[in-house]
């Protein structure tokens, strides 16, 4: 199976490390993907998918506050004054 993100499609990159004598040597940069399970369904889902899920889940359950509903009470703070 390949190693990539289902949500958002990210795959290894290949890159070149240089040594100090300019040697280049291969790499492959892995996505970090995580096993969860989803809806009844299990997937491969980068961290960085995971972590931005869990922030808008958050924001849904008004947990957290949104940039704009920041904004409005940093204006409104400072209109208090």
């Amino acid at each position: 199976m390949s190693r990539i993100c289902v949500l958002t499609g990210k795959r290894a990159n290949n890159a070149i490390s240089r040594s100090h004598s300019n040697v280049a040597t291969k790499n492959v940069q892995q996505v970090n993907l995580q096993k969860r399970r989803m809806g009844g369904v299990n997937l491969m889902v980068s961290a960085r998918a995971l972590k931005t899920l869990k922030k808008l889940d958050a924001i849904r359950r008004g947990e957290r506050p949104t940039k704009r509903q920041k904004k409005q009470a940093k204006t409104a703070a400072r209109k208090a004054k």
